[in-house]
């Protein structure tokens, strides 16, 4: 069975960007939980964009 990478890549940068848009609208608690968040947000978003990248450029051998 082939494992739903493709699938995850989309959900992280959906989730990604949600979780910055949401950032960007109502602000973090504080200085140390809004950078944790900006980070994991940039990182979820780095990572879907990289698989879906994969999935483009090298089809479904990827």
């Amino acid at each position: 069975m082939r494992f739903p990478f493709t699938f995850m890549g989309l959900l992280s940068v959906l989730f990604g960007a949600w979780l910055l848009l949401y950032l960007g609208l109502h602000g973090a608690d504080g200085p140390v939980s809004g950078g944790i968040e900006v980070a994991m947000a940039f990182t979820m978003v780095a990572f879907g964009s990289y698989v879906l990248w994969r999935r483009l450029t090298h089809g479904r051998e990827a």
